[in-house]
């Protein structure tokens, strides 16, 4: 798993990353519906609340971090290329000592 995300550009990183905090988020939602449905849970409605709650909100925060990581990325190469492009390569001219 980790030689495949190696392998990817920092774009399809971030994409999968987003794709992983949607499914928390999704499976956060799961456990709060199923919470709300049943009368007598084995271990008490907050326990589910909480774990419901805190899934949803791992996953939105995950979001959020890496939308500015890859704003950031992106930022980052561009003050990158505009400091090549202001820089020019000057040669100095030999001097002949004669």
């Amino acid at each position: 798993m980790l030689n495949f995300l190696k392998n990817k550009k920092e774009n399809e990183k971030v994409l999968i990353g987003i794709g992983i905090c949607i499914l928390i988020i999704l499976f956060g939602y799961i456990v709060l519906n199923y919470a709300s449905s049943k009368e007598d849970l084995f271990l008490g409605h907050t326990f589910f609340i909480l774990i419901g709650t805190t899934l949803i909100a791992v996953g939105g925060l995950g979001i959020v971090l890496l939308l500015k990581y890859l704003y950031d990325y992106r930022r980052r190469q561009k003050r990158k290329e505009l400091k090549r492009k202001k820089h020019k390569i000057t040669f100095l001219k030999k001097e002949n000592k004669q």
